[in-house]
């Protein structure tokens, strides 16, 4: 394998180099790298770290917004190379959404990339899902577990109403918390939930103990 660094990567991230950020990390791909390799190595900390160079509130805004259609590109670039990198199918379903109001779903994509990755039937369902709308997923698609992620702490209480009206919709579903917002325990203490998961071990972990 080449030779590739971060920094490198980071550099053209910064200068909203789509296509050449792309290239880069598919040729890691091509070059023998594991999914979760560049998704830790790259992805993840290019998403962490992020810190915007202007004091101008709407460069930032735009910025970041590009930043993360980038990664988005390279979530879904990735795929090919997930199917073939899975491991043997887990007889068990994942639901993946982000709850009303949450628009930040990398960390979700990301979450169900890694279900899959692990042998689960993972289905995202996207961003700024209303309620009604994943009780309905949930009621047609009859998953085994529903995985929400939360970011902003803002959206504690539509996540409490939600998982509120799940349980009296289906009260067999066990519900994953993942996300920023759930790192904190009074944020975990207001929603139900019967798993936290926030990395790639954690979900491992989880696989052995529902398994």
């Amino acid at each position: 394998m080449k030779e590739k660094s971060y920094k490198e990567f980071i550099e053209l991230l910064n200068h909203e180099k789509k296509d050449e950020c792309v290239i880069y990390i598919m040729e890691l791909f091509d070059e023998g790298a594991t999914v979760r390799d560049v998704y830790e190595n790259y992805v993840i900390p290019a998403l962490a770290e992020y810190e915007c160079d202007s004091n101008v509130e709407e460069i930032c805004i735009w910025k970041e917004h590009a930043r993360t259609s980038i990664i988005r590109t390279i979530l879904e670039s990735s795929y090919p190379y997930l199917i073939k990198q899975k491991k043997p199918k887990v007889d068990k379903t994942i639901l993946v959404a982000c709850p009303q109001l949450e628009y930040h779903e990398i960390g979700a994509i990301i979450a169900t990339n890694y279900f899959i990755l692990e042998g689960f039937d993972a289905k995202y369902i996207g961003a700024n899902t209303p309620n009604e709308q994943v009780v309905s997923a949930v009621s047609i698609l009859k998953p085994d577990f529903l995985a929400l992620s939360i970011t902003n702490y803002y959206n504690i209480v539509a996540t409490k109403k939600l998982t509120e009206k799940l349980r009296e919709v289906n009260s067999d579903l066990k519900i994953i918390i993942g996300g920023q917002a759930a790192n904190n325990a009074h944020t975990l203490s207001q929603v139900s939930h019967d798993f936290v998961v926030q990395t790639y071990e954690d979900i491992v972990k989880f696989k052995e103990e529902v398994l």
